[in-house]
Parts: C-alpha cells; sequence; structure tokens
C-alpha cells in the first residue's frame, strides 16, 4: 500500500540505507537503518511511535563518523501485522531542523550521485 497523500519535499530523495541513531528528549535511545535520505531529511521504519513535532537529536552514518543534527518528526504511518492487527513497527518521517550546512551538502551531493546512477 503505497503513500496516497500530497508530496510537499523541497528535496529529491534516494534509497540509501545507513545507519542512524535517534535521541528522544526522554533520553531513550532508537537505532535503526533509513529507508530513504534526502537533503531536508529521512525516512525509518522504528518499532517506537514517536510524537509528531517531537525535536530528536539523530546521528547519521554515512561512514565512519556520523553526521551529528536535530530533527523534527514531521509523520508516522502505523505498520500493522496483517493476521493479528497488531502494531508492529512506524514508518517515520523526519525533516532536519538544525543540520551544518556542510553535512546538508554531502546529503544532497551523495543523493545526487545515488539519483544519477554516477558512483564512478
Amino acid at each position: 500500500m503505497g503513500w496516497k497523500g500530497v508530496e510537499k519535499r523541497r528535496f529529491v530523495r534516494a534509497q540509501f540505507p545507513c545507519r542512524i541513531i535517534i535521541h528522544t528528549p526522554s533520553e531513550h535511545v532508537v537505532s535503526s537503518h533509513t529507508e530513504n535520505i534526502g537533503a531536508g531529511g529521512i525516512r525509518v521504519i522504528i518499532q517506537e511511535n514517536l510524537d509528531i513535532s517531537t525535536i530528536v537529536d539523530l546521528d547519521i552514518y554515512l561512514g565512519d563518523e556520523p553526521i551529528v543534527c536535530k530533527a523534527r518528526i514531521v509523520w508516522t504511518v502505523e505498520k500493522k501485522n496483517p493476521l493479528s492487527g497488531e502494531s508492529l513497527m512506524y514508518d517515520t518521517g523526519l525533516e532536519f531542523y538544525q543540520i551544518e550546512d556542510k553535512d546538508r551538502e554531502l546529503i544532497k551531493n551523495l543523493v545526487n550521485v545515488l539519483v544519477s546512477g554516477d558512483n564512478g
């Protein structure tokens, strides 16, 4: 079942699985991998249901050293087990809230390479 909402993104995204760590305001730590990434934010699937508009600390591992920034939860979609109806995971969109220009540019360049297929 695909997204049926209105596309509001300002930045292109690319499928790129990189490790991320979310630090919530309550000091809870959520570790996952991105589903996609763009210069404006990321999409992840996590077990926790984070409240929309929550500001979190975010570590993004594109390489050995993480990009450390703040992000805002902009949407969540509950993924249910089709047999039991119980919630299993949450498809979650995070928008970069505070990120260094150099880090945003690094992500933008990575996405451009991935989208163009020019990786060599």
